[in-house]
Order: structure tokens, then sequence, then C-alpha cells
């Protein structure tokens, strides 16, 4: 029998997290599409590809749409992930199928590529090369001060948004494969995760933290002032941050003593060309040691469903 595709449906919630969960014997993925159906304020469920056979859904890829960076310019790209297939029906081609069909439908939408984590053995075969990374910045706990100032902690509210996107915007403004998050309310709060604001004292902004739960387990860091940004983490005392050597923090706040900021390349970080040459600069550029390796920190619902 031959294979349908098609873009999720209404009623096709149910099928999506069997096939997911039946494929990774776990609910994290299924979860992951969930709550990017529920609160990327992006998600189109015309790149939420499903697979038929019959009456069965047989396969899934999510496609989300972000605006990522790339060699300084914004690109519009589309995230390739979670991909499932049920067990019973892997290799018979049903992923290619629907890589194929994600592909064409991002080329004929004016996307420029689809970038992914996934297996290094697999995607290079469908058009995927290794071309991004990890950032990371270690954090000396025993070597960092202590705090000397205290923080009001308030939920993110309507007139935090424009600052929000500004400092995001500022943070990755120079990270290749940065995943810029836009002025949606819920691109910034999800309940999955601690999102808070940090306030002074005397009433300004001190920085944006997420955070999943856990000690030491805050992942990003927005601020605009390097001070503050220095408080928040030694009253925070994180043993990590996911930030990258070319972004603000990196350059601004953090201080060799206590801090080690790395990119590292990563084999399974890859991307395909959807717009023919997009790539080629930023692959010439690593390749010549001109720029380091870029780093995508997803979406709030990519972050809640991933652990370290």
């Amino acid at each position: 029998m031959s294979i349908q595709l098609r873009g999720e449906k209404p009623g096709d919630e149910a099928a999506i997290d069997a096939v997911n969960c039946r494929a990774f014997e776990a609910m994290s993925e299924a979860n992951i599409v969930r709550l990017m159906r529920a609160y990327y304020p992006a998600f189109d469920p015309r790149y939420s590809v499903t697979a038929w056979e019959g009456d069965e859904m047989v396969g899934h890829a999510l496609f989300s749409p972000a605006r990522i960076r790339l060699m300084g310019e914004t690109v519009r790209a589309l995230l390739l992930g979670p991909i499932a297939v049920l067990p019973e029906r892997q290799r018979t081609g049903v992923g290619a199928q629907l890589l194929r069909c994600g592909h064409e439908l991002g080329a004929r939408d004016g996307f420029a590529l689809a970038f992914l984590y996934g297996h290094p053995s697999y995607y290079p075969r469908h058009g995927y090369r290794a071309c991004f990374g990890l950032g990371t910045v270690a954090i000396d706990r025993d070597k960092l001060p202590p705090a000397t100032r205290t923080f009001q902690r308030w939920p993110v509210r309507p007139a935090d948004i424009p600052w929000l996107v500004e400092r995001h915007a500022a943070e990755w403004a120079d990270v290749d494969f940065a995943w810029l998050w836009g002025d949606d309310p819920s691109a910034w709060t999800i309940p999955c995760v601690n999102a808070v604001m940090w306030w002074t004292e005397d009433g300004r902004r001190a920085a944006y933290t997420v955070a999943l739960p856990g000690p030491g387990k805050c992942r990003m860091l927005l601020a605009d002032d390097p001070e503050l940004a220095r408080e928040v983490i030694a009253t925070i005392r994180p043993a990590s941050l996911q930030h990258h050597p070319a972004g603000w923090l990196a350059r601004n706040a953090l201080q060799p003593e206590w801090a080690t900021a790395e990119a590292t390349p990563v084999q399974a970080a890859m991307a395909c060309e959807l717009q023919q040459g997009v790539l080629e600069p930023c692959l010439q550029a690593l390749e010549a040691g001109e720029r380091l390796p870029g780093f995508s920190l997803g979406a709030l619902p990519f972050m809640a469903c991933s652990g370290d």
C-alpha cells in the first residue's frame, strides 16, 4: 500500500502522540509536539507532516518555522524534530518520504534551510551536513564571588516583551544558527519551565532567566547590564549555562576567574540547504577558522523537554 503524506489536521493529535511514543519508547518527543502546538507562536500544521498507510498513521515529522542567525544575517529556516516512524515500518522509506515532503514545502515557501540534531550516519544521505554545534559556559562555583544584591522575581509581563526581544537579539546577534524568539508572550514562558524576570530593589530590570527543575539547571540568562548579570549569576550559582563565546553575556559579563565559554562542533548538528548556496559561506568560514561553530538554543518547548 502506498504512503500518503499531508499536514496535520484537527483530530490527528492522538495518532501523532502514539507514533512518537512508539518510535522513541517514551513520551518526551510527543510532548515536544504537544508543547509546540500549544505554545510556539509560529507552529504551522502544514509543516507537521503526517504519513498514512490507509487509515493508520505510520510516521510524523515536525518542521518548525524559525528565524535564525547566519553569517550576521537573519534567515528563515525550519527546525526538524522530532521525526518518528512506527517501529514495524522503519527502514521502509517512510522517513525519507517525510523528509522530502518537508523539504519541498520549505523550498516552495521560501525557507533557506532545514536544521536538526540527528543521527550523523542517516541524515547526510538526505542532504544534511554538519555545520554547527553546542555553546556552553562552565562556571566554577567555588571561585564565583558571593552575591551582594537582592532581587525580586516576577513572571514575564507584557511590558517586558520589547526588552526581552531586544536582549535576545543582542545576545545571539553573531551566533550562527541562533534561534531568535519573537514578541508573542507565549514564546517567553510556558508552565514547564522556570522563566523569571529579575528586578532590582530600586525597580530596574536586571535579567531574564530560564531554568529547568533542580539545582544548577539554569539554561539562559539575558541582561543589559554586566554588573547586574554577574550578580544574578552569583545568586543562582549555576554549574553551567547554555551560552556561546560570541554572545553578549560571554563578551561583556563573564569573568575568566570563574567562567569559561566554549563552542564545540557536533557531528549531529546538521543543516540541509533548501535554497542553493545558503550554507556555503558559513561552511567555508568554519573550515578557514574565521567563525566559531554556531549554536541553536531552541524555543521553550524544546528546552522544557530536554534534559542534562
